[in-house]
């Protein structure tokens, strides 16, 4: 069994949570950069299943209140060390008129600038868990006598279906605009007059909470109501799927999902099938360059890609050639303003009517593919 501190990092408005991975596993092998996926049983659909967790062992953990921003990596990294198997770092202000919003792209720490990894709150609650109660009490004590300061640390059990109810509690049907809405999964009591996208919430991007998941669906569903046909949709980053999966109860013929995370395209086949359209989707493991993959020589009738500005600007020869003369395209991920501005003027070349909309400080740019060979 080998175990090592990982790195990594996920930055939202009120959380942080790194990881101590233990692994014994070797990792999946490389495929071709554009690998058709299909739905299977291996192990990786665990990592999206929430039922997966209900055999679950108790967790034992400790939540140390108000650590001085000054304190929290060192305070961790002596928790990581003292065998947590994850922290979590929230806004101690949280909720009050002092909370304070802290965004960053950066996954992984050792990408990330120090004024990147330097940005916590004034005042943070941590949270570690540990296999036993015994341990996590030794790790405070230790933290306490490294740190020289007294914690106010409060121990506690996480019972082994408490987080599974608590995530279930945390989404709820979601109308993204009039007659379409996403639905979690286990939500049985649904609007059946409206079309309603049912997911899974897991690890991969795309339950409805963000503003560009919200963009892109209504302009997927205004975009598909007013084309003639629309046979293929084609949806990079794919995520959850909710792209792809909206697109094809909207209207769409086929859709096509591309994402480099393994799990995401295994999400997306597996909310496919929720939504009964799993024979219309096909997933791609990879970055979309092998021209093998569907819609890659110019028949796609929407791209579509909710990613983040980076790849949405270098990917505009890409996504030009998949995009058929008349087609449309919609890009999100970025924000509103000087982002926005960055990909109008990016894709001006081969989009005509290039338009932008706005939500949260988020947008979504799209326009329509002219004749401008890629």
């Amino acid at each position: 069994m080998r175990a090592t501190v990982s790195r990594v990092v996920a930055h939202a408005s009120s959380s942080i949570v790194r990881y101590r991975w233990i692994s014994s596993r070797s990792s999946p092998p490389p495929r071709s950069p554009a690998t058709p996926f299909a739905s299977s049983s291996e192990s990786w659909r665990d990592v999206n299943s929430l039922d997966g967790a209900l055999d679950a062992s108790d967790a034992p953990y400790v939540t140390i209140a108000r650590v001085a921003r000054s304190a929290v990596g060192a305070l961790s990294d002596i928790l990581l060390s003292m065998g947590a198997s994850s922290v979590s770092t929230t806004d101690a202000d949280r909720g009050t008129a002092s909370e304070e919003e802290i965004f960053s792209s950066n996954t992984f720490v050792e990408a990330a600038s120090d004024a990147a990894r330097a940005r916590v709150w004034a005042r943070c609650d941590l949270t570690a868990y540990f296999d036993t109660k015994e341990h996590a009490v030794e790790a405070v004590r230790s933290a306490e006598m490294i740190l020289g300061v007294k914690l106010d640390a409060a121990h506690d059990v996480a019972r082994s279906n408490d987080w599974v109810e608590a995530v279930k509690e945390s989404f709820s049907p979601i109308e993204v605009a009039s007659g379409l809405n996403i639905v979690p999964n286990w939500v049985s009591d649904v609007d059946e007059s409206a079309v309603n996208i049912m997911l899974e919430p897991g690890i991969a991007f795309g339950t409805g909470e963000h503003p560009t998941t919200r963009l892109c669906l209504r302009w997927l569903k205004k975009t598909i109501s007013q084309r003639a046909r629309t046979e293929l949709v084609v949806d990079f980053g794919c995520g959850s799927g909710v792209l792809a999966i909206g697109a094809l109860l909207l209207g769409a013929e086929r859709a096509v999902g591309v994402d480099l995370a393994r799990q995401a395209v295994q999400s997306s086949m597996d909310n496919a099938k929720l939504n009964g359209v799993e024979h219309r989707l096909s997933t791609f493991l990879g970055d979309g360059t092998d021209p093998g993959t569907p819609g890659a020589n110019g028949q796609a009738d929407v791209v579509i890609a909710n990613i983040l500005i980076q790849p949405v600007l270098e990917l505009e020869p890409l996504f030009a050639r998949y995009c058929k003369t008349g087609g449309e395209v919609a890009l999100s991920g970025v924000l509103h303003g000087e982002q926005s501005a960055s990909v109008v003027a990016k894709y001006s070349t081969h989009f005509d009517n290039l338009s932008v909309d706005e939500e949260g400080g988020w947008a979504c740019v799209h326009g329509t593919r002219n004749a401008v060979p890629a």
